[in-house]
């Protein structure tokens, strides 16, 4: 059990003394922890994260994305209750927007956004709507973000055919000495090296993009249900509208986690992507290129395969990137994502037909 350390509390600006922290949510990379502090009897509640520097070689030049972002959306969403709709940084107490402990981990905090909850998968058609209107939003709101480009967190992030290539590389190594256990696995990715190159992004207009727009990077009001806070702004950078959609898809338009053994529970479920299309364009719709709204739905299946072949070279590589929770974890999700490929190819005319309804 990973422990909160003292020495990082007492570096920023809180509210009250620390009386005890827990770890929160279930993210795959960073370590995020739910800070207790009390003064004067009251209690207030702060999200704290160490941020993963061997996955963002530059944490300090990510967390001057992550204020300009974070500051803009402020402005753009002033009188609207800006501070459960935008994440708020609590700065340290030397002005900086991040602590280092003695360890040489970076550190952020939060303010806590209470009321509020995260799904794994959507439990109704109407949480795939806010969630895809919650991005589009999101999305729309930085379009206008002054000053230089942002920095690129992590460069080639959604670059397919980079990936397919690392992938081929890890494959040929086999470091880890699990080849010979997924084979199927491998043999499928191979089968489809043609999405690598399916989408020219020189012939795409480069946007502020979320990049991880994982459902549970959506919190949802928890009276009303409307999607009112994107989170997890680590690969915000500039990026194609595309795999932002492709990704809200593959895990807000699946009927199981993305971790599911069972995979007969697996399938990418129509009637969620049909709603995720229409909160999509209703936010952003008018923004968009004819090109893009033409590719939404291919891009669910690219971004799917290309996280499944992600999943699958972390586990040849003996689990290095990702966490794991159990033996296989990584094997288990991939074999997931590449089921949930299979139900999309089978249902690409239908995909393709929501699309064309809403545009």
């Amino acid at each position: 059990m990973k422990q909160f350390p003292d020495e990082v509390g007492t570096q920023f600006c809180l509210e009250g003394s620390p009386t005890s922290s827990v770890l929160h949510g279930n993210g795959n990379v960073n370590d995020t922890f739910l800070l207790s502090c009390e003064k004067g009897g009251s209690l207030k509640r702060y999200t704290v994260q160490r941020i993963n520097h061997e996955v963002f070689k530059d944490p300090e030049g990510l967390m001057e994305n992550f204020s300009r972002v974070t500051e803009h959306l402020r402005g753009k969403l002033s009188g609207k209750d800006s501070s459960q709709r935008s994440l708020r940084l609590v700065p340290a107490r030397d002005g900086r927007s991040f602590v280092r402990d003695s360890n040489g981990n970076y550190w952020r905090a939060m303010e806590f956004i209470g009321g509020s909850e995260s799904l794994e998968v959507p439990d109704s058609p109407r949480q795939a709507y806010e969630a895809a209107k919650a991005f589009g939003e999101f999305q729309a709101n930085l379009a206008d973000l002054p000053g230089s480009p942002l920095l690129q967190t992590i460069p080639d992030f959604h670059n397919t055919r980079k990936r397919f290539d690392y992938f081929c590389t890890v494959v040929e190594k086999d470091s880890a000495g699990r080849l010979s256990d997924v084979r199927d696995l491998v043999d499928f990715a191979l089968s489809r090296e043609s999405l690598a190159d399916a989408i020219d992004s020189n012939n795409f207009p480069v946007r502020v993009v979320h990049n991880d727009t994982k459902l549970n990077n959506v919190l949802f009001d928890g009276e009303t249900g409307e999607g009112i806070c994107v989170v997890d702004l680590d690969t915000v950078m500039p990026g194609l509208s595309l795999y932002d959609f492709g990704d809200l898809v593959r895990t807000a338009a699946t009927t199981a986690a993305e971790d599911e053994r069972d995979l007969n529970k697996v399938r990418m479920d129509i009637q969620l992507f049909s709603e995720l299309v229409r909160g999509y364009l209703d936010a952003l719709g008018g923004a968009l290129e004819d090109q893009e709204i033409r590719n939404l739905a291919f891009s669910a299946r690219l971004i799917t395969m290309e996280i499944g072949m992600r999943f699958l070279t972390d586990f040849l590589e003996g689990d290095i990137y990702f966490k794991i929770h159990r033996e296989g974890h990584n094997l288990d999700r991939a074999r997931n994502q590449f089921q949930l490929v299979r139900s999309m190819e089978a249902q690409v005319d239908e995909m393709e037909a929501v699309v064309e309804k809403y545009r």
